[in-house]
């Protein structure tokens, strides 16, 4: 699955559930996608638990703000 279907997938997601907030949107891809596509996705830290953002994420949502107009939000972590 290429990024930019990955990206046409969360915004058909996004937009059909309300997603507000990056995790929200994350968690609902991860569930949705075929298991190689979610390779691309971050894994959390394994000692501090918290998440990161790699280079494919900070992309989609780039994308996804762009496309939608609206801004996702990263509840504490950023």
């Amino acid at each position: 699955m290429s990024p930019e279907e990955i990206l046409r997938e969360a915004i058909d997601l996004g937009t059909t559930c309300g997603v507000e907030e990056w995790l929200d949107l994350k968690k609902l891809l991860l569930v949705t996608l075929p298991s190689p596509a979610r390779k691309n996705f971050s894994v959390r830290d394994a000692k501090t638990k918290r998440q990161c953002l790699n280079d494919f994420e900070h992309w989609l949502i780039d994308n996804y703000n762009h496309q939608v107009g609206t801004k996702l939000r990263f509840g504490n972590n950023g």
